[in-house]
């Protein structure tokens, strides 16, 4: 018998057909699309609310503190449900001031204050303080500078009460949300205007004309702040619903100071990977891909133009994608988990979870409903008896590789020994001549 690992994971997938989530929990190698593979060891329907429908449909969800799952809703409803309940119990529902045509694109754990934030594309932003689970503070709402809509809302994780929020034609902005601590005090004294004062502290500038002097049209869709900090200063990355992906130092201007064109449809989810030397971004197509912001082809996107000939424009490296599994529509949710797994999934009703470094997918799971959000709550490597007669044959490759690896590592050592034992030897045979000349 052989001890063979295997990764079980536990995600949650919205189900934007029936207003309610999903729970999978599958191992390595689950692929339902095969007959023959690993199947998945359950899917069971969660966080289902009377009445829920593609109207109240799930569109961010939070593990706040690993004790509570904080959902987003059409509609303007936030929900919270007992993470450590087996059938997800929900304890508590905030329902926002909001218009029936606003729409969340934002929510934001702030767990050091025991706060969530939630943005709407309106410009409205909301500030609520779950009061370590007694849910007794009414939510703060703040409305940001400007009159255009948003469509990207982020906090700097790095440096509390900074945000960063950009939309269509409304360029990137760093707005200082609130200075300070945020207490149980500030909900229930009457400073909380006071406390929240949004100010724009940075705003972006487009980029220059292009050869035909047309202006470039704006649309953020993604931001991310680097944890690198210039003195007196920001720096961050977005990305555009016209493919493109844009570096900032607001100590070298309002323009960005990298530009990159990294694919043809509109981005709409941009992640860091297991570094902040590379991205992972999904379009509005079927790719999710990882690109270097170390690596740049300075002569890779090529234009033709009939009055300026050929044009060259810098791409980040790709560094690959993440295809396998045959991705056939927009991925529109993408969670990382421990810099090491990525979840996805989308319009074509499939979650699917890779490998961060190889791109190796580890499961794939067809959920028959639309996704806009997934979330892993958990993952770990179990130990399972194996019989060697029902491995398969890559399984004994691996197994085998390993043996000769370990052999070939004990023979090495053997050989060093020995060579360090000769050079001792030697060294003493040149010590006694040396004492028999003298």
């Amino acid at each position: 018998m052989e001890k063979a690992v295997a990764l079980e994971m536990k995600i949650l997938v919205t189900s934007d057909d029936t207003g309610a989530v999903k729970e999978v929990v599958c191992s390595r190698g689950t692929d339902t699309s095969k007959q023959d593979a690993k199947q998945p060891k359950s899917i069971k329907n969660i966080c289902s609310e009377p009445g829920a429908s593609v109207r109240t449909r799930v569109l961010h969800m939070v593990n706040f503190k690993s004790t509570f799952l904080v959902a987003s809703r059409l509609g303007g409803s936030i929900t919270i449900y007992d993470l450590n309940h087996e059938e997800y119990e929900l304890v508590h529902t905030y329902q926002l001031a909001i218009s029936n045509e606003d729409k969340p694109i934002s929510l934001i754990e702030l767990e050091e204050f025991d706060v969530v934030v939630v943005a709407f594309e309106s410009g409205k932003v909301f500030v609520i303080n779950l009061n370590k689970g007694n849910f007794d503070l009414d939510p703060i709402e703040i409305q940001l500078p400007g009159k255009k809509g948003i469509s990207a809302f982020i906090n700097n994780p790095h440096e509390a009460g900074i945000f960063a929020c950009g939309g269509k034609e409304n360029d990137a902005r760093i707005i200082r949300l609130f200075e300070g601590e945020i207490t149980k005090d500030v909900f229930e004294g009457g400073n909380k205007q006071e406390f929240f004062q949004p100010e724009v502290i940075f705003t972006a500038r487009n980029v220059k004309n292009d050869h035909l002097d047309l202006r470039p049209p704006i649309w953020i869709s993604g931001i991310l702040f680097f944890e690198e900090k210039p003195k007196d200063g920001y720096k961050f990355l977005t990305s555009t619903r016209y493919g493109q992906v844009r570096i900032y130092d607001t100590t070298h201007g309002k323009r960005p100071i990298q530009d990159y064109k990294v694919c043809e449809k509109p981005i709409v989810t941009l992640n860091f990977a297991d570094s902040e030397e590379e991205i992972i971004v999904s379009d509005t197509h079927n790719v999710v891909a990882k690109y270097s912001l170390a690596q740049i082809d300075s002569k890779a996107f090529k234009t033709h133009s009939a009055s300026a000939g050929e044009i060259t424009k810098p791409v980040s490296k790709l560094l690959g994608k993440f295809s396998a599994g045959g991705n056939t529509g927009a991925i529109v949710g993408v969670n990382i988990f421990d810099d090491e797994i990525i979840s996805t999934g989308g319009l074509d009703r499939y979650l699917r979870t890779y490998d961060i470094s190889n791109r190796e997918i580890l499961a794939k799971v067809y959920l028959g409903v639309q996704i806009s959000d997934v979330l892993m709550l958990d993952s770990e490597d179990e130990e399972e008896e194996e019989p060697e007669s029902e491995m398969g044959d890559k399984r004994k490759k691996n197994i085998e590789k390993r043996r000769r690896k370990a052999l070939e590592a004990e023979e090495n050592e053997s050989d060093e020994e020995e060579l360090w034992n000769q050079l001792e030897e030697n060294n003493k045979t040149k010590i006694e001549k040396k004492k028999r000349r003298i």
